[in-house]
């Protein structure tokens, strides 16, 4: 059975991806990597579809989802679309910006992604790290209500999960744990 695992990375970042280099290094050949890059111009149902496409096969395979911040929407969604096609995905989010309203930077968020966010009021079936402290995204309510079966992973970190390496052992027990 192949094994793929599809990163998308946050605001202003790209398919150099810190956190996604680490997943590739850590977890090695376990995977058939891709990744979704996007930018602020981005039409990201269309990069979901292409997505979609990567990861559809005939064959049995383990799909494993990683999105960090805004990119975790991104993934949330694409998630979402595959459930609708009957296939089963792992997902991690990172940091995850699940709801517009919970943003608390003051840097202007770009206007052109704001329509293509979904609002998530309550995530399930994911493994989510954050930090309560994060200084973009109030991540508060994720720890304050119950959701389901959510693995949720309270770090004492920055928005941009600075430790992400020391991570990545809880990344791969949960997957281990969802095959």
């Amino acid at each position: 059975m192949s094994r793929k695992l599809l990163y998308i990375h946050g605001l202003g970042s790209d398919r150099n991806s810190r956190k996604f280099i680490n997943l590739k290094e850590y977890f090695k050949e376990q995977f058939e990597y891709n990744f979704m890059e996007w930018n602020n111009g981005s039409n990201i149902s269309l990069l979901l579809e292409e997505a979609e496409k990567w990861l559809h096969s005939e064959t049995k395979e383990e799909i494993v989802l990683v999105g960090d911040s805004t990119g975790a929407n991104f993934a949330y969604q694409l998630r979402e679309r595959l459930k609708e096609k009957k296939m089963k995905s792992i997902l991690i989010l990172t940091s995850p910006l699940l709801d517009i309203e919970n943003r608390i930077a003051d840097f202007e968020f770009p206007k052109s992604l704001i329509p293509q966010l979904g609002k998530i009021e309550n995530p399930e079936d994911a493994l989510i790290i954050a930090s309560q402290k994060d200084e973009v995204l109030n991540q508060k309510p994720l720890f304050e209500k119950p959701l389901k079966n959510i693995e949720l992973v309270d770090v004492e970190d920055s928005h941009r999960l600075l430790k992400f390496e020391s991570y990545l052992p809880n990344v791969e027990d949960y997957i281990q744990s969802q095959l």
